[in-house]
């Protein structure tokens, strides 16, 4: 049986063209499910981790987590480094940053 996640593709994080609101949206949507998060919070602890790995430490099956990587991916959560029919996935702690540095300089300013 491969590793992988056969329709699974690698994605990049979101466009410029999406408003830095919306983009935090769908990554605060994406970290909403309790699955997806202890995925982030595994792959926080690693550089890096084969999906099947992140499947059998969150006790759930491949085609459920190829399911989440493709939520976290497309959110820009994580990236996918395919190795012969294994996936790699990491944290884009970029995203993160950015995520997070925004919400905190907000444009909601007391007036």
């Amino acid at each position: 049986m491969s590793d992988s996640c056969e329709n699974l593709h690698t994605y990049s994080p979101l466009t410029v063209t999406i408003s830095d609101t919306e983009k935090r949206a769908k990554i605060f949507a994406a970290l909403g499910d309790p699955t997806r998060l202890r995925i982030i919070e595994m792959l926080a602890r690693q550089e890096e981790m084969s999906g099947s790995k992140v499947a059998s430490r969150a006790g759930i099956s491949l085609a459920l987590f190829c399911h989440h990587s493709k939520i976290l991916a497309e959110a820009g959560l994580i990236q996918i480094r395919k190795d012969g029919q294994t996936k790699y996935n990491s944290i884009n702690w970029n995203v993160l940053e950015e995520c997070f540095q925004g919400l905190m300089r907000s444009e909601f300013k007391k007036e």
